[in-house]
């Protein structure tokens, strides 16, 4: 077994790099350049360990860490979708790994037509399957936007036309693997949810 770092990237590419690669650095300093994109998610893990992938359509793929090809801090990384069976027009939003050890309880996921769904987090570490499964069932002519892990924070959603809404995940319920979810958000004609964050501390700006 040995701890590594993941990284994942906007446009599908990924690598792991041994922990040792990561160093602390003095403020003002210069730091390594990466030929990555804009990066999705950069999680501390152990080889041992299994990585959980979701993807815009609401399906969730699941990687053994010991299987993504090693990387360096420079390197770029190779495609998700030579590791995985994922759909051409599908696109990975988030990534998880049972590793962290300051693990959120909840995963919540939120649409572009205002649903917001939450769910036990250990639910989606339960099957052993290797291809995509469905994490929630999206209704047609609807696709999710953002997933997000975390306890009882409250949630802030934003609309396209500049609509927004925070209310506390506390007073939902969550609710099952393949459930739909709940109106998070109540759209306009032509609205729809382009971003979601959870409110962490209330001096955040």
């Amino acid at each position: 077994p040995e701890d590594v770092v993941i990284i994942t990237t906007k446009s599908g590419l990924i690598k792991k790099v041994p922990v040792s690669s990561f160093k602390i650095q003095h403020k003002n300093t210069k730091g390594i350049k990466s030929n990555d994109d804009i990066l999705l998610s950069t999680i501390k893990t152990n080889t041992i360990d299994t990585l959980v992938l979701f993807s815009n359509k609401g399906i969730m793929y699941r990687i053994l860490v010991n299987n993504i090809p090693d990387g360096t801090n420079t390197s770029k990384g190779v495609p998700i979708a030579s590791l995985i069976k994922i759909g051409n027009d599908e696109q990975i939003i988030a990534v998880s790994s049972l590793h962290r050890k300051t693990m959120p309880k909840y995963i919540i996921f939120i649409t572009q037509n205002g649903i917001v769904k939450k769910s036990f987090i250990e639910e989606y570490f339960k099957t052993n399957r290797n291809n995509g499964i469905k994490a929630l069932n999206i209704q047609e002519g609807d696709r999710l936007v953002k997933i997000l892990f975390q306890d009882n924070e409250d949630l802030l959603l934003l609309s396209q036309k500049g609509m927004s809404i925070r209310f506390k995940t506390s007073d939902i319920g969550a609710i099952g693997r393949i459930a739909t979810g709940i109106r998070g958000m109540k759209l306009n004609e032509g609205d729809k949810v382009i971003a979601a964050m959870s409110i962490h501390k209330e001096t955040d700006y």
